[in-house]
């Protein structure tokens, strides 16, 4: 069953207020972390075309950043019309500082078909480690709240705002009847984000050690040493 967004849930609202430095001014200042409004759609696109491909720990190591993108569009143009997004802004601004784009994973999700051997190859990787994982039995859920590229603009890098726009999920999740969120975190920024945010590891894995153990994935100029994949109970 396909999972729409209850009407019931104001859209879009704020999920989230905190403080940090405006590298602007140097001085501290109030962000807020709220649904992705439709009218940014385009935008968030476009940093995710030209800024996300381009350092993921994944695509940069499969040269995916390199191929045709407009499946990766389709694929995240459908994601964000779920209305599930975040984005983050500084008070009295409407420039987007960083987001994260989140989806929906059921236990009723059947494998999708994949177009390239890139695809094929990233797509492996992460399903091994959702797989060890095994949220929906770990945490006695049928769904839960799963996130498929956080992205910092670097202007705004260095300030902890990862670990806010990750925190801003508890509120989201709860709002929307999640009782869990999950990702895979490929870097070790990400990573480390994450363990702040309050996020526990799953299941983590060597990238050297994919291509000797199933799935027997190769992972060429890895700029990390480790996967993991990271859970957060919404409570």
């Amino acid at each position: 069953m396909s999972w729409k967004r209850s009407e019931n849930v104001g859209f879009p609202q704020i999920w989230h207020t905190f403080e940090a430095k405006d590298p602007d001014s140097g001085q501290s200042v109030k962000y807020r972390v709220q649904d992705l409004p439709e009218d940014r759609y385009d935008e968030v696109l476009d940093l995710m075309k030209y800024i996300f491909l381009k350092e993921e720990i994944l695509a940069v190591a499969f040269d995916h950043h390199t191929d045709p993108r407009e499946r990766k569009m389709d694929f995240w143009s459908n994601v964000l019309n779920k209305k599930l997004s975040v984005v983050c802004f500084k008070e009295g601004s409407d420039e987007i500082c960083g987001f994260n784009i989140l989806e929906v994973i059921q236990k009723e999700d059947k494998p999708k078909e994949l177009p390239d051997q890139k695809v094929l190859d990233i797509t492996k990787v992460l399903n091994f480690v959702k797989e060890k994982s095994d949220i929906f039995n770990r945490y006695g859920v049928e769904e839960y709240l799963y996130g498929v590229g956080l992205l910092i603009i670097p202007k705004y890098r260095g300030l902890g705002l990862s670990t806010e726009i990750l925190r801003a999920r508890i509120p989201l999740g709860k709002a929307l009847g999640f009782k869990v969120t999950s990702t895979a975190f490929t870097g070790t920024a990400s990573q480390k984000a994450a363990s702040r945010a309050g996020f526990i590891e799953d299941f983590s894995i060597l990238y050297g050690d994919l291509a000797n153990k199933e799935p027997f994935v190769t992972v060429p100029n890895v700029a990390s040493e480790t996967l993991k994949f990271m859970s957060l109970r919404i409570e």
